[in-house]
């Protein structure tokens, strides 16, 4: 049988927050659905949660590894006519997939999408999407993975594996007919911020983020929306002229 809605979930060492991930789909999705978990360390540490939850299992072995990879793997595997991506360490709301399904259904779009929360040491603090627009998304990405789901046959390109970050939002971009997307005013997902991250790994991998930046400004240009994305770089520390954020391939 068919199944209504595959999720897919990458993970690498950290079998108990994948549990509490598994555990949530359980209890956020009543429809026929399948779950594929992407271990993403060659030594199967993830395998028996997997099978703990009933999801099938997928260990990845050589050099292509990362979340992009996973991901596509997780696509190329799925049979779902709608798909959601969820990170390992983020958890899903009772009855979210099901109020994500049935407005997709009744209403005939390709992707919905929810309000999320993010989950600090000492605070939740839930974001709310409702005013959401396609400009926004041309400036920044808002919807994380795991507060959406797309239908399976709009997806016209794969996760990017050769980016270094936000390949998620080039995702969305890519596959997304905004006059075929709905929000829900429902929150989808809790994202989970509570781990103590290697700071020097971060602050390396911050000094690329621009760099993604420029390739999805270039690859999806917006003339009108120049100066907010050269603000957003300002942000982020480059300056570069606004007359070079608008165009297809001006950088």
């Amino acid at each position: 049988m068919t199944s209504d809605v595959s999720i897919i979930i990458p993970t690498y060492k950290r079998p108990e927050k994948l549990a509490r991930a598994l555990s949530s789909v359980a209890q956020a999705c009543s429809l026929q659905h399948e779950i594929f978990v992407i271990d993403d360390c060659p030594d199967g540490s993830a395998y028996p949660v997997a099978m703990q939850f009933k999801a099938q299992y997928f260990c990845k072995s050589g050099q292509r590894r990362g979340l992009s990879r996973s991901r596509n793997i997780g696509i190329d595997l799925s049979g779902g006519k709608f798909l959601l991506f969820l990170d390992d360490d983020d958890y899903l709301l009772p009855s979210s997939i099901d109020a994500l399904h049935h407005h997709a259904m009744s209403g005939g779009y390709s992707v919905v999408f929810g309000d999320f929360s993010n989950l600090f040491p000492n605070e939740k603090i839930r974001v709310d999407l409702s005013l959401l627009t396609h400009d926004h998304l041309l400036i920044c990405n808002q919807i994380p993975v795991g507060a959406y789901m797309m239908e399976r046959s709009s997806i016209r390109q794969q996760f990017d594996e050769r980016m270094r970050s936000h390949e998620d939002w080039d995702f969305l971009l890519c596959n997304m007919e905004w006059q075929r997307c709905k929000h829900v005013p429902i929150e989808v997902v809790t994202v989970d911020k509570t781990e103590n991250l290697d700071m020097s790994m971060q602050a390396r991998r911050r000094q690329y983020f621009w760099l993604d930046f420029i390739a999805i400004y270039s690859k999806y240009p917006a003339p009108s929306l120049s100066g907010h994305r050269k603000n957003m770089l300002l942000g982020l520390g480059i300056d570069i002229d606004e007359s070079m954020l608008g165009h297809a391939d001006t950088i």
